[in-house]
């Protein structure tokens, strides 16, 4: 896991100082190491120490695997005609230098980059298909003067690119845009009033004007002497088809998969660790690794509070001791939080979606306080399992629609025989929720200059077009729209702060698309959500996990502490100030806002995206 950066400048006008403040504004990704390479405007690309240059990689390193020199960045292969700089794990990476050792391709390090660099070389772009892992990475062609860019299906590694007339540049983080020649910090209107409205995005836009996200599951081959950024799919879901499975062999292909996905996600030269809730998913990847190294000694980090209405120490309890492993808890109070606000907010470069970030924060600050470098983390499980309650209740609402009224008996009567009877006690409060999304409840008004562009935003539409999605389309929106690409995105800032390599095993290729494959109903078993993996963890999980019938996100006390306490005094400071970028977005008064801090009459979780978009506005622009 590391940071990388990539200048193209067919002027020739930037600065060697640029690529490199561009490189170590991001030192945070990979303290072990950096590295630079020019290249000069001639035949061939050769490198250069001229001040100038038309083309420049950079590289910021975090050594997992093969810890020595040889594993430094840039690296070329052994004809110094490519050049890669790359951010990210490729799993695989052993079975696929078999692969190439076998046609004679001798290798100089033992890391999973020269193993890209040496696929590329033999098979061009079609060496992605190999790939199990997540990536982001840029490759070099001097001869043909060419830069090929691809990122994982998934898009767990983060890439950016911005073309500014004779610039292109690609990064890992937004950051590293500011330090180029020329770039402008405009807010993208239309970003910042879908999250206010909403709290989602609208990738492959930005916050940002002019600065895109590299789609996932696409590549890029970029001419130096006329370059353009035109993404292509090398995988998509859209060509997954539903197949037909018995209920036990489908079991036994999660179980086995899952196992593989852990057992590769388990390859490190560093030690490894996880990040434990105590809910399902988590719980499962780290029973999981106990199974596959019943010798070892996990140290699993988690996030905990007194508060009674969120606190799974218990069932964290039953993990550790049921593994045998060392767990370090860490409690997030408010006080922290106000204090840590700056880097916290300064690190995401974007507003992120509450709380509940900034408990994930400081998991991984310890992770780095006890030197264990690489997480195993959940993220994933629920999209893929359909495991968050809408997806249940769209199921019941496409079999009225088709009139498969003995689907509608199953999977709701049934609960009362032996079933989870949960889902239906928490069904009011789940469709209460829906109705305050779909109402657009906020604790502020929309200015009116913007109203009539707000109808031209999709993300405002997701709540009610999703009501008329299919329960397949809906779990492929959930994976590739809606909720898995900004918590990929945050999960990623979080660990990156405090280099740590957060893996995450429910998204192995291989389970994506055996799951994409498998109608979502077989997912949802008379109130169970997560049916599947349940049945599959049967045997290893605690049972009053692995059947837990109440389900908690992964959440902080945020209404208690923006409503009480120290936070609420902050924020009643801050809506006493004078100046309030966000209000260039409402209308109403900030003492209108002051009054409902005062009085609690506020949604936080709405409140929160006012304060988060007044922050962020007032910090980068």
């Amino acid at each position: 896991m590391c940071g990388i950066s990539c200048i193209i400048d067919k002027n020739q006008t930037i600065d060697e100082s640029v690529l490199s403040r561009f490189t170590d504004c991001i030192g945070h990704r990979g303290p072990d190491s950096r590295g630079v390479a020019k290249f000069a405007n001639s035949s061939g690309f050769p490198e250069t120490s001229q001040r100038n240059f038309p083309v420049g990689l950079g590289h910021r390193r975090l050594s997992i695997i093969d810890l020595s020199e040889a594993g430094s960045q840039p690296m070329f292969s052994t004809d110094r005609n490519f050049v890669i700089v790359f951010n990210g794990e490729i799993y695989n990476y052993l079975e696929i230098r078999k692969e190439l050792e076998k046609e004679g391709i001798v290798f100089n390090s033992h890391t999973d980059t020269e193993v890209i660099l040496e696929a590329y070389r033999k098979w061009g772009g079609q060496c992605l298909s190999k790939f199990n892992g997540m990536w982001a990475f840029a490759i070099l062609d001097r001869q043909k003067r060419k830069l090929f860019v691809s990122r994982d299906r998934i898009g767990v590694k983060p890439l950016y690119y911005y073309r500014n007339g004779g610039i292109i540049a690609f990064a890992s983080e937004i950051k590293q845009f500011f330090e180029l020649p020329g770039f402008k910090k405009d807010p993208n209107i239309d970003a910042c009033l879908s999250y206010l409205v909403t709290g989602y995005e609208m990738p492959p836009e930005t916050f940002f004007k002019g600065v895109m996200s590299f789609p996932p599951g696409c590549f890029a081959e970029t001419d130096l002497d006329s370059p353009e950024v035109k993404p292509e799919e090398f995988w998509t879901a859209e060509k997954i088809s539903i197949g037909k499975y018995g209920e036990d062999e489908i079991i036994s292909r999660i179980g086995e998969i899952f196992s593989a996905s852990v057992n590769f996600r388990l390859r490190s030269d560093v030690p490894v660790g996880g990040c434990l809730s105590g809910g399902l998913d988590s719980s499962a990847i780290f029973v999981e690794m106990k199974h596959l190294q019943p010798s070892h000694t996990f140290n699993a980090f988690s996030a905990c509070f007194d508060d009674p209405g969120i606190d799974e120490r218990k069932f964290m309890k039953r993990v550790i001791n049921s593994t045998g492993s060392r767990q370090i808890q860490v409690f997030p109070n408010e006080k922290d939080f106000i204090a840590d606000m700056p880097d916290f907010f300064r690190q995401h470069d974007e507003p992120v979606g509450s709380i509940s970030m900034y408990a994930q924060y400081k998991i991984m600050q310890a992770a780095r306080r006890e030197k264990i470098p690489v997480l195993l983390d959940g993220q994933g499980g629920d999209e893929l399992f359909s495991g968050y309650w809408p997806a249940y209740f769209l199921m019941l609402k496409d079999f009225y629609r088709s009139k498969n009224f003995i689907s509608i008996l199953s999977h709701s009567a049934g609960t009362f025989f032996g079933g989870n009877t949960g889902l239906l006690s928490q069904a009011y409060s789940h469709l209460s929720e829906y109705r305050r999304r779909d109402a657009r409840a906020l604790p502020f008004t929309i200015s009116g200059k913007y109203m009539g562009r707000l109808e031209e935003i999709k993300t405002l539409k997701w709540h009610r077009d999703a009501q008329n999605l299919t329960p397949c389309e809906y779990r492929k929106a959930e994976i590739f729209r809606i909720h898995l690409p900004r918590l990929l995105k945050w999960e990623d800032r979080n660990s990156m702060a405090f280099s740590i390599e957060s893996r995450v095993p429910f998204l192995d290729v291989n389970l994506v698309e055996l799951l994409l494959s498998v109608n979502p109903e077989m997912n949802m078993r008379k109130g169970w959500t997560k049916y599947l993996f349940r049945k599959a963890m049967d045997s290893k999980l605690p049972k009053d996990i692995c059947w837990r019938k109440d389900k908690k996100g992964f959440e902080t006390p945020q209404e208690k502490w923006m409503k009480s306490g120290v936070l609420n005094n902050y924020l009643v400071n801050w809506a006493s100030e004078k100046e309030h970028p966000v209000s260039e977005f409402i209308a109403d008064n900030f003492q209108d806002v002051k009054t409902k801090i005062i009085d609690g009459s506020f949604d936080a979780t709405r409140m929160f995206r006012l304060f988060c978009m007044d922050y962020w506005l007032r910090s980068q622009f």
